[in-house]
């Protein structure tokens, strides 16, 4: 078993690093910028204090988490070659929040539109629909749905023997390079990568129809 990993990264192009970490960086930061001001907007702005914002706010504090997860190790990266070198239990963390991230964000932009679908063909009941306990559910569904998609993925890849090269070819731990070290059969990770993976996609869009009030009929006298 290996004690670490090195991120290979853009080592393939090492006369650019210094121009790629500038670029990233200033990708970086305008990405934090602009999500940290929709949610002070948000906080500050009592007229904005509506479902549709509320989920806007979150989905923006998630995006700076998700990109805060691999971007910074990347960056540290490119400058020095003592910062690619990652440990075994801080590579299964970084995939784990990745993934965590990433599969939430596909459930809150499920609960979005289902927001949105409320208020364009329920306006009269849409503040009864959407309550603030509502929103909330949802927002905390998507956490824990993709908290356990993450785990499942991560507990899966980890569990391999990595025996061989510890050179990851990629600029954050995931799935695909990682399956790549491994010195064991991989074709029930293939599998299950397949499966929940596939699960997220069809999940998120069958959470919003099954969660659609369900239609009245109305009754003329006659």
């Amino acid at each position: 078993m290996v004690p670490g990993f090195i991120l290979l990264g853009f080592s393939g192009i090492t006369q650019h690093e210094v121009s790629l970490f500038l670029i990233f960086l200033g990708i970086y930061i305008i990405t934090l910028v602009r999500n940290l001001s929709i949610i002070i907007t948000y906080k500050l702005s009592p007229s904005l204090h509506t479902p549709m914002y509320f989920f806007l706010a979150n989905f923006s504090l998630l995006e700076i988490l998700y990109v805060s997860c691999t971007v910074p190790k990347m960056l540290s990266s490119l400058l020095s070659d003592c910062s690619k070198v990652i440990s075994f239990s801080g590579c299964a963390m970084q995939m784990y929040c990745f993934l965590l991230f990433g599969g939430t964000e596909c459930y809150m932009l499920a609960a979005m539109a289902y927001d949105r679908y409320n208020a364009i063909c329920h306006p009269l009941l849409y503040t009864l629909i959407m309550r603030e306990i509502v929103c909330i559910r949802h927002i905390v569904g998507s956490y824990v749905i993709g908290a356990a998609n993450a785990l499942i993925h991560t507990v899966f890849t980890f569990s391999l023997p990595f025996c061989g090269s510890n050179k990851i070819d990629h600029f954050f731990c995931d799935i695909p390079p990682m399956l790549e070290l491994s010195c064991k059969d991989i074709w029930v990770n293939e599998l299950v990568v397949f499966i929940v993976s596939g699960c997220v996609i069809i999940g998120s869009f069958v959470r919003g129809t099954t969660l659609l009030p369900p239609k009245r009929r109305t009754r003329y006298p006659g």
